[in-house]
């Protein structure tokens, strides 16, 4: 076995029920990874906003955020006047063609925001001295 390339200086270590050991095992089942290669990626991940969400959570996201984008942009299209049934189809598919797009754009925005939170909830605590 040759030297990593990466030194990892710190270890970690926890404790997991039968259940959560043969997830983990199923996950990584065809890969080249073990559990615990698997278990610091999924670590990594968290903490780079990635939020490792599994697949039923990203497509359930990709719904509400789809639904979400239906709803402000068809308001916005009735309030000026604008919303026919060839506007709402068109609005739909455009919906549909980038649910994944818009599901990204989303995370970016609320990692955006986790990273600023900090510094404002540090801000309105010193504006209330």
């Amino acid at each position: 076995m040759g030297k990593r390339v990466t030194d990892y200086p710190h270890t970690i270590s926890f404790r997991l029920t039968d259940e959560a050991w043969f997830r983990i095992q199923k996950e990584i089942a065809g890969r080249e990874l073990t559990a615990h290669e698997w278990c610091r990626k999924a670590a990594l991940e968290r903490l780079n906003n990635n939020y490792a969400l599994s697949k039923a959570e990203r497509l359930l996201l990709e719904h509400f955020v789809r639904a979400q984008y239906l709803v402000t942009q068809g308001f916005q299209l009735l309030a000026d006047g604008n919303l026919t049934g060839d506007q709402w189809k068109k609005l739909r598919a455009i919906a549909t063609e980038r649910a994944a797009e818009l599901t990204d754009n989303a995370l970016a925005l609320r990692a955006k925001l986790s990273r600023e939170e900090p510094a404002l909830v540090q801000f309105q605590h010193d504006s209330k001295r």
